[in-house]
């Protein structure tokens, strides 16, 4: 076969970056002034796209292009995912997952710091089973935020401990769409392929564990309060949001992360979890068939259906934004860059994941309203400048989701901040003791992702848990900072 045929623009291939910086500039800008919207983010996507047809030469190719990129196999397969994802979800948040949370809290007898520690290990658990830390720090900021104020927790480190547990979740879980689009953006050079969801959290759990740790210690040392508790309004608050039972619903959480963890296809992890939800959570009364799917005049409702389609509208932004980093490929944008990070930057390992790191953190400054957004806006470079030294995809992807789960959850106009705020506005009308803070506040209080991002920081320049992609695609683990011998064989590399 001859070369793939290069998409011409002018005044040369960079002119392909205009769809994507005009993405960007219209993202910040409705981050800024607290309009973020993920329709208006579409929006933004295809008036990048329209803009951008007129820089290119010939104006059919350059949708073709575009079409080819929304119908990408990476692409595809994350969204079918995120729709799954999306059901399973939806399923447990309707069998009373939190409530059990909260109960488990109240049965233990925790106050102050340990409520702080306690909220951040169940906003975790909560954001592992459901993979989702937008929906994590709503539900926690409604429940756990008012309750934890009551029983004598710092607001700020409270908040923080919402952040944090929402940003873990966001990290590890299998079902989490940062997990999902980090794995199946990087690519192998030796064969087809991209990562698979359960190798990448397997390799990734060393770092976030580490990072939880020390998060639980900071929490547990600043996380109390020094002004008195309405010991006895608190309980009444907690016992309003109390079903045992719910824990039963860790049971397919469980199922899920250990089935991809050992490798087994997601799909069929889903496909077991939510089986096993729907015959735990209908013979316990967690949820009635009618609250999973029901018909109310023309309108069909319930925990699938909407689970579903809170998904779409994030999976049509994923498709548009590929669809731009289609361009770059065809352009060969995308490969001139690439090129000029070997020669100028990209060195060894070190440099490669140096550069890796900064620029998922870069993206993700940028990006702060959506985690995922910042992911799927820097994958492809990564992909590209990771390959250059073999990096193996697992570690590739690992580097990426750490960065993009530190900043978006505490830069004050990240979309994660501004939610958490969100949800203290709205619990302050049913509970006057609600004080909503401001977004400034929680920037240091967010212990997991800024221990996270510097975690990740010092395995880069140190090489610790870096991995190779071998002759055949499997992992090949460097004990010291250095290229195994085949890695060395591979391009030109300056030691």
């Amino acid at each position: 076969m001859g070369e793939e045929k290069k998409l011409d623009f002018r005044p040369n291939e960079f002119a392909s970056l205009i769809p994507f910086l005009i993405f960007i500039v219209i993202t910040i800008i409705l981050t800024f002034i607290n309009a973020s919207d993920l329709n208006m983010m579409i929006g933004a996507g295809l008036i990048g796209l329209m803009v951008g047809m007129f820089f290119c030469k010939n104006w059919t190719d350059y949708w073709q292009a575009v079409i080819e990129g929304l119908g990408s196999t990476s692409a595809m397969t994350a969204v079918l995912i995120w729709l799954v994802v999306g059901m399973f979800g939806g399923i447990l948040k309707a069998g009373h997952i939190v409530e059990g949370l909260v109960w488990a809290s109240d049965l233990v007898g925790i106050k102050g710091a340990g409520f702080t520690v306690f909220t951040f290990i169940a906003s975790a658990i909560f954001a592992t089973a459901t993979g989702t830390g937008f929906g994590t720090i709503a539900t926690m900021g409604f429940i756990m935020y008012p309750a934890g104020l009551l029983l004598g927790a710092n607001p700020i480190f409270l908040a923080g401990a919402i952040l944090s547990g929402a940003a873990f979740g966001d990290n590890v879980a299998p079902v989490s769409d940062t997990t999902i689009i980090s794995a199946t953006s990087q690519e192998y050079e030796t064969r087809e392929g991209v990562a698979d969801v359960g190798g990448v959290v397997r390799t990734r759990l060393k770092y976030a564990l580490i990072a939880a740790g020390i998060a639980i210690v900071l929490f547990g040392i600043f996380g109390g309060a020094s002004t008195s508790v309405d010991t006895q309004e608190a309980s009444r608050l907690l016992k309003d949001y109390m079903r045992p039972e719910g824990l039963l619903l860790l049971i397919p959480t469980a199922i899920v992360i250990i089935m991809a963890v050992k490798g087994i296809n997601l799909f069929i992890a889903l496909t077991f979890g939510i089986v096993t939800a729907v015959v735990i959570g209908l013979p316990t009364n967690l949820f009635t068939f009618s609250e999973l799917i029901r018909i109310e005049g023309n309108a069909v409702l319930g925990a699938i259906p909407e689970g579903v389609s809170g998904m779409v509208t994030v999976s049509i932004l994923l498709m548009v934004v590929v669809a731009m980093g289609q361009l770059l490929i065809k352009s060969r944008c995308m490969s001139t860059t690439v090129e000029w990070l070997n020669k100028k930057v990209i060195r060894d390992p070190r440099s490669t994941e140096i550069s890796i790191w900064g620029l998922g953190t870069a993206f993700s400054i940028l990006i702060a309203a959506i985690n995922t957004i910042a992911i799927i806006c820097a994958a492809p470079f990564v992909n590209a400048i990771g390959k250059i030294t073999k990096i193996h995809p697992y570690r590739r992807a690992n580097l990426l989701d750490a960065v993009c789960c530190s900043w978006p959850f505490f830069v004050p106009y990240g979309g994660c901040v501004l939610l958490l705020i969100g949800t203290m506005e709205s619990v302050a009308s049913t509970y006057p003791f609600v004080t909503p803070l401001n977004p400034n506040s929680v920037f240091f209080t967010v212990f997991y992702s800024w221990i996270l991002w510097i975690i990740m920081f010092i395995a880069a320049v140190t090489g610790w848990g870096r991995a190779f992609e071998g002759k055949d695609g499997e992992e090949i683990v460097s004990s010291r900072n250095r290229i195994p011998e085949d890695v060395e064989k591979f391009g030109s590399i300056n030691m």
